[in-house]
C-alpha cells in the first residue's frame, strides 16, 4: 500500500481526538437502546440494504483521518473496516462525527457501528458489543524533551498537569495517578503547549504518540520511553445484544488478520504489527 499524506489539519491531541480514540470513557447518558431501535442490530437488515453504517471522528491519525492530497477519510480503522466491508460484499458508509458522539450515535440506531480506536473496557462490554481485538497496544506520554517534564515513571505522573480530552481512559488514567487533567479542543492544540509549559505531557497509545511527533516535527517533544501502562486492545463497537452482526464481523475480521491484511494495514499506517497482544514490564 502507498503510504498516505498526512492531513495537516488533523488534531491527535484534543477533546475529540488524541486522548479519546482509544480511549474516551463515557459515551452519554442516552435513554435509547438496542431494543428500543428495533433492528438497528439486525444482520438481516444490513444484509438486505447492502450497506453498513459505521460512525467514526476523522480527526484521530493516523486512525482516523483525512488526507491531505485526495481529501478522502483514510487510517488505520477506516481502512480495516473497508476491508471488512469488502468480505463481506457490504458497501460501507462512514458518517463522521464529534468523538463524544460516537457511542449516543449508536445507540440510537443512526450508525450500525463505531470504529474509533474504542479500547474494549469491562464497563463498555456491559452496555455494547465488540468485534474480537482489532488492535494491541498500551499507554505511554508525550513530554518536554529538554527537562522530561519532571515524568520519567507513570509515579512521576502525580502532580503533573496534563492535557487531553474530557471523556477519555487516558484523562481517567492520568487523574488516578494525581495529575490534573487540562482539556483542549480543536486542532494541534495540545502539543505546542506542553514545549511552551503550560502542560506537562499528554497520554495516549504509544504508537500513536510516535505518529504524532512526526507529525508535529519541531524540537522540544520526546515520548517518554519508560512510561508504559494499560495494555490495551480496542475493537469495532455494535449495539448490545448484535449476536448474527458480531458473528459476521468477527469472522470476516478474523480472516483478514489471519491472512496478513490487518498486519499490512498496521505496518501502514501505524508503523507496527498491532495483531498480537502486548506485555508493559
Amino acid at each position: 500500500m502507498k503510504k498516505p499524506k498526512k492531513f495537516l489539519l488533523f488534531t491527535l491531541i484534543s477533546t475529540t481526538a488524541l486522548i479519546a480514540a482509544a480511549c474516551g470513557n463515557e459515551e452519554s447518558n442516552s435513554s435509547a437502546s438496542a431494543s428500543e431501535s428495533g433492528e438497528q442490530n439486525s444482520w438481516e437488515r444490513i444484509e438486505d440494504s447492502g450497506k453498513l453504517v459505521v460512525g467514526t471522528e476523522g480527526l484521530y491519525f493516523p486512525v482516523t483521518y483525512f488526507d491531505e492530497t485526495t481529501k478522502e477519510l483514510t487510517g488505520f480503522d477506516v481502512e480495516v473496516v473497508r476491508a471488512i466491508g469488502d468480505k463481506l460484499g457490504l458497501e460501507v458508509e462512514f458518517k463522521t462525527m464529534e468523538f463524544d458522539g460516537l457511542l449516543p450515535a449508536l445507540r440510537n440506531g443512526q450508525i450500525d457501528v463505531a470504529a474509533n480506536d474504542f479500547s474494549i473496557t469491562e464497563e463498555r462490554l456491559e452496555k455494547f458489543d465488540f468485534t474480537v481485538p482489532v488492535k494491541h497496544s498500551y499507554g505511554s506520554a508525550i513530554v518536554r524533551e529538554s527537562d522530561d517534564s519532571g515524568i520519567t515513571t507513570v509515579d512521576d505522573l502525580a502532580g503533573k498537569k496534563v492535557g487531553g480530552a474530557a471523556t477519555s481512559n487516558y484523562s481517567d488514567y492520568a487523574k488516578e495517578q494525581g495529575a490534573e487533567v487540562v482539556v483542549y479542543t480543536g486542532s494541534d492544540t495540545v502539543l505546542p503547549e506542553i514545549v511552551q509549559g503550560r502542560v506537562d505531557a499528554t497520554l495516549n497509545d504509544y504508537l500513536v504518540l510516535i505518529q504524532a511527533l512526526e507529525q508535529f516535527d519541531k524540537p522540544g517533544l520526546k515520548l517518554a520511553e519508560n512510561v508504559k501502562f494499560s495494555p490495551n486492545s480496542s475493537g469495532l463497537v455494535m449495539q448490545k445484544d448484535s449476536p448474527e452482526l458480531k458473528e459476521q464481523l468477527d469472522a470476516a475480521l478474523t480472516e483478514l488478520i489471519e491472512d496478513g491484511t490487518v498486519t499490512e494495514i498496521s505496518l501502514e499506517f501505524l508503523g507496527a504489527d498491532v495483531t498480537k497482544p502486548v506485555e508493559v514490564e
